[in-house]
């Protein structure tokens, strides 16, 4: 006869409590080693040895390499979305806000070529849920643009029969895509020309000809 187990609550408190604590120490592991060494001197076995775990745990918790660099950029994320939500809500014209948001993105982004890079890779291969979770991180960032939008639209700065959806498809794709022309470059731009280098499509999808 197999018997079965039914954890008490402190014990499955205690569980959830452990995990957290060792995905934490797995991140600030990470985070110490990227400070040494940079992104490419991160490794999922000096990062777990840090932690004082099995580097399995990586796997486990993260789904890989991959997976904890993307985890330590999201919190650094909370910081940068309230910045976007600061310059969104400024003074200055809807397409003087909306590009200066665009130039903060960059400006993030840019400070680390090769941690774009992981990110951008990472992005085709994991879960379902990873992207789930994504697209709702996405939404939140683009919130602020589509108050923008909409603004200059209803102040005649934006074409105003442009669906605002569209618009939004558009702008993420063109500075999706600005950013990967960037960090290719022979020599990676500022934030600044950056931009200057696809405000041109991004005024083409919103100005009025």
């Amino acid at each position: 006869m197999t018997r079965t187990y039914t954890l008490t609550e402190p014990a499955r408190a205690r569980r959830v409590a452990q995990k957290n604590s060792t995905r934490q120490a797995l991140l600030d592991a990470a985070r110490a080693i990227a400070a040494e060494r940079g992104i490419d001197g991160i490794s999922v076995v000096e990062v777990a040895r840090r932690a004082g775990v099995s580097h399995s745990l990586i796997n486990a918790y993260f789904d890989g390499k991959a997976g904890l660099i993307t985890a330590m950029v999201k919190d650094v994320h909370a910081a940068l979305l309230e910045r976007t939500e600061a310059i969104a809500e400024g003074p200055g014209s809807a397409t003087e806000r909306l590009r200066d948001v665009l130039m903060d993105w960059a400006a993030f982004d840019l400070a680390d070529p090769k941690l774009l890079k992981v990110l951008q890779a990472h992005g085709w291969s994991w879960s379902a849920a990873a992207e789930a979770e994504n697209r709702s991180a996405r939404q939140a960032f683009l919130a602020p643009v589509e108050r923008l939008i909409r603004e200059g639209q209803a102040t005649g700065l934006f074409r105003r029969h442009v669906a605002v959806g569209d618009a939004l498809a558009a702008i993420w794709a063109i500075y999706t895509f600005g950013m990967r022309e960037a960090v290719f470059a022979d020599v990676v731009p500022g934030a600044q020309d950056a931009i200057a280098a696809i405000w041109g499509q991004i005024e083409a999808v919103l100005v009025a000809g």
